[in-house]
């Protein structure tokens, strides 16, 4: 597990936590277009954001999966919905979350997708959402910036390229950074 916490803003990496896994009862997905992908490997990471902003904390947890390959299509899912007893479980940040995405917050991990999506310049493969906790601290705000920076440290793990500095990089400034690993 890799963890980075400065004053208000923290972040944790981990390879999974399957206890967080969604349901899948709803899902969204569909095919994007891509440029192949050759030389990667599968990678599966779960993170977890917190952030605070004038005595409000908001956090967001957020998992997947990417398999790239060497195709022209990005094939991707967002699991969606919540276990019908979910029972508090420990976060990768000291907490606790609910396990699954309620409904209020369905629209946050494709809204974090979607630029990228439109891109046509992901790689190609299979991309996977299929984990999130939520409490009453979430933020649908955070957990799209949660889901793009995901996809920034999955196709990192599968191009070979270090997790940390994604991390890093937006616990220093807040911002995501502006070219994806593995994208050129």
């Amino acid at each position: 597990m890799f963890m980075v916490r400065t004053l208000g803003v923290e972040a944790a990496l981990d390879d999974d936590r399957p206890e967080f896994a969604l349901p899948g009862e709803r899902q969204v997905g569909g095919l994007a277009l891509a440029r192949p992908a050759t030389a990667g490997i599968r990678s599966r990471v779960v993170l977890e954001l917190r952030r605070n902003h004038g005595g409000y904390r908001s956090m967001a947890l957020v998992g997947g999966e990417f398999t790239p390959d060497e195709g022209d299509r990005l094939d991707w899912r967002v699991r969606l919905g919540e276990t019908d007893q979910p029972t508090p479980q420990p976060g990768l940040l000291p907490g606790t979350h609910l396990p699954g995405l309620p409904e209020w917050l369905d629209h946050a991990p494709v809204t974090g997708l979607r630029t990228h999506l439109a891109s046509g310049t992901l790689p190609a493969g299979r991309l996977v959402i299929d984990r999130a906790g939520h409490g009453r601290d979430s933020s649908p705000l955070l957990l799209v910036t949660a889901t793009e920076l995901l996809l920034h440290v999955l196709l990192a793990a599968a191009f070979g390229m270090p997790q940390e500095p994604v991390i890093t990089s937006w616990v220093d400034t807040g911002r995501i950074p502006a070219a994806l690993p593995g994208v050129g």
